[in-house]
């Protein structure tokens, strides 16, 4: 009879030095067993909390896909963290995602949660989740490009993503090298919100 260890496994992105990472202990993506747990979701979080120490907050969590092998059932899930919501200790575990070398057992998943995640941002505002509570446009639009891996025009990112009623001005103001103070802008929503971002509106 075929027996196989079921575990929970992580991937966790944030964004920093404008470059999407993820966090890789013993270059593997961090696991843990099921255990009891009334849902896959809280046994998600629960790993996350109290075996990586970090806490998920209102950050985004989403079950990716399952992968096996011939000892090992992973049940996969991405996270999506702001680096100001995680422990410095914890930040330099994470890792360039275009560096991490093929060869490792987990590389094929993080590549396809990148995929994932480029997906995501076409039709959702999920990148609140890798933002603090206030940015100005520039953070934002430098947070876009740092997962799609390409550069935007700003005129037309500035002009859609104001368009879509996404986002309030704080009313604040942030000083940026020489230029004149930028505007602060918060979501009015920092949850899942379906929305046509990177394509164009009908």
């Amino acid at each position: 009879m075929w027996k196989a260890e079921l575990f929970i496994k992580l991937v966790i992105f944030s964004i920093t030095d404008n470059k999407l990472k993820v966090l890789l202990k013993d270059n593997r993506l961090p696991l843990g067993e099921l255990e009891e747990s009334p849902s896959l979701d809280k046994a998600a979080k629960r790993i996350l909390e109290k075996k990586i120490d970090i806490r998920l907050g209102d950050s985004f969590l989403e079950q990716l896909y399952t992968v096996s092998y011939p000892d090992e059932i992973d049940i996969v899930y991405y996270i999506l963290k702001h680096s100001d919501s995680i422990p410095k200790e914890k930040l330099k575990s994470f890792f360039s995602w275009e560096k991490i070398a093929k060869n490792i057992k987990d590389a094929e998943i993080v590549r396809y949660a990148v995929q994932r995640l480029r997906w995501k941002i076409e039709y959702t505002n999920v990148v609140y989740s890798l933002l603090p509570q206030e940015f100005t446009l520039s953070q934002l639009q430098k947070t876009y490009e740092a997962i799609l891996g390409e550069s935007l025009d700003k005129r037309n990112f500035r002009k859609k993503i104001l368009s879509l009623k996404l986002l309030k001005s704080t009313r604040h103001k942030k000083m940026i090298g020489r230029a004149r103070p930028a505007e602060m802008f918060s979501f009015r929503k920092r949850e899942l919100t379906f929305v046509k971002i990177l394509q164009p509106t009908d």
